[in-house]
């Protein structure tokens, strides 16, 4: 699952958080649906 954690990461930084708390909360929701 590390390429999944990379795209996530990736996005984070294109939005401009540093602390990507809400966007990986949101990767799990994601995760639970895929």
């Amino acid at each position: 699952c590390r390429d999944f954690l990379i795209q996530v990461q990736n996005i984070a930084k294109e939005r401009g958080e540093k602390c990507p708390t809400k966007v990986t909360n949101q990767v799990f929701r994601y995760a639970k649906k895929a």
